[in-house]
């Protein structure tokens, strides 16, 4: 186990760049970027995504801050996994937030910045794990408000089907 593992890719996706993203309290995100960090490489299939949920003071670098969890035959091992982290919207560390520029004023959003559900966060990662070409989640983590996400993302599954999250530790092919 290391005690700094740097992610394999770190870095931004703008999911709502041409559509605004609708959050429930019905304001709308444009452009809407997500920071994330990746350790380790989707398979050939695309089905060994783990997706770590944290709180909003919480960085994507999950390595950083729970890295007893890393390393060969951990709960996180990059070598059969592809473990994410993805800053929540509203999130200081890349994510957009209070401090981003809202596109209709040009000035950072500030106390301006609209409310954020729980549910928001989870459509948020659901469309960026699409565009990473995550089609399966085979395990999610998460603390505090990590752990309500997850829990979400268990109530997606029925707008999500394809992604098929299970809570299970997944198991190689021939074990």
């Amino acid at each position: 186990m290391s005690a700094v593992l740097n992610p394999t890719i770190e870095d931004d996706c703008t999911i709502a760049g041409d559509t605004p993203f609708q959050l429930a309290c019905g304001a709308q995100l444009q452009p809407l970027t997500l920071r994330y960090a990746l350790y380790g490489r989707l398979n050939k299939e695309r089905d060994n995504a783990i997706l770590v949920c944290h709180a909003l003071s919480g960085s994507a670098r999950i390595a950083d801050w729970w890295p007893k969890m890393f390393g060969r035959a951990s709960v996180f091992d990059t070598e059969r996994y592809c473990v994410i982290g993805v800053n929540v919207i509203g999130s200081c560390y890349g994510s957009t937030g209070p401090g981003s520029s809202d596109a209709r004023t040009g000035k950072p959003y500030g106390l301006q910045f609209p409310l954020v559900s729980v549910a928001d966060m989870v459509r948020a990662q659901a469309k960026l794990l699409d565009s990473l070409g995550g089609r399966r989640i085979i395990n999610k983590k998460g603390g505090y408000i990590g752990g309500m996400q997850a829990m979400q993302w268990a109530g997606l599954a029925v707008f999500y089907p394809e992604m098929a999250i299970t809570d299970s530790q997944p198991r190689c092919r021939g074990e």
